[in-house]
């Protein structure tokens, strides 16, 4: 491999991870229910990349990283005997960006409610929610993730979004 190729691989990758080591990390915590082993997973899942031809570049590499992560997340749990739903580094980051401190008690408030309302709702509702919305994924992409038909993953987001409205609304 020359150097330019080299350079241009190690810039790409090194884009790659600044763009997605942090969503990765928080989607693995939740679905490991540990911060240590969701770190170990997304590291397993960047040393895939390494190992990756190139041709991932552009629309794919954001679906392919999170599948990956997904699958060493699953057999880490299976290793381990366990799966636990992880909430939330998003309450205390928005809580931090708040202007005062009445509005970040509101908006922990309000982001916790939902957390905790996301919480309830069955798992494979929570996790096309978490791919839309903290991965920023397309339903083709979430799809490419889950092995849902993007069809079902439409079908899945429009239900938890609106149990997630009506929830909100009651306070249930």
């Amino acid at each position: 491999m020359s150097g330019s190729n080299g350079d241009g691989r190690a810039a790409w990758i090194a884009a790659a991870l600044e763009k997605h080591e942090g969503p990765l990390i928080r989607y693995a915590a939740r679905l490991t229910g540990d911060d240590d082993a969701a770190r170990d997973v997304v590291q397993e899942t960047f040393l895939r990349l390494c190992r990756e031809r190139r041709d991932l570049e552009g629309n794919h590499v954001a679906a392919w990283l999170y599948r990956v992560c997904r699958q060493r997340a699953m057999d880490a749990c299976r290793k381990e005997s366990r799966m636990q739903t992880v909430a939330d580094e998003v309450v205390d980051r928005r809580a931090a960006q708040s202007d005062t401190p009445s509005e970040a008690c509101d908006e922990r408030e309000s982001a916790g409610a939902m957390m905790d309302h996301l919480a309830k709702l069955p798992a494979n509702q929570q996790e096309v929610v978490r791919l839309k919305f903290s991965g920023g994924l397309s339903y083709r992409e979430i799809s490419e993730v889950t092995g849902l038909s993007v069809t079902n993953v439409g079908f899945l987001l429009h239900t938890a979004i609106k149990a997630l409205r009506v929830r909100m609304k009651t306070g249930e």
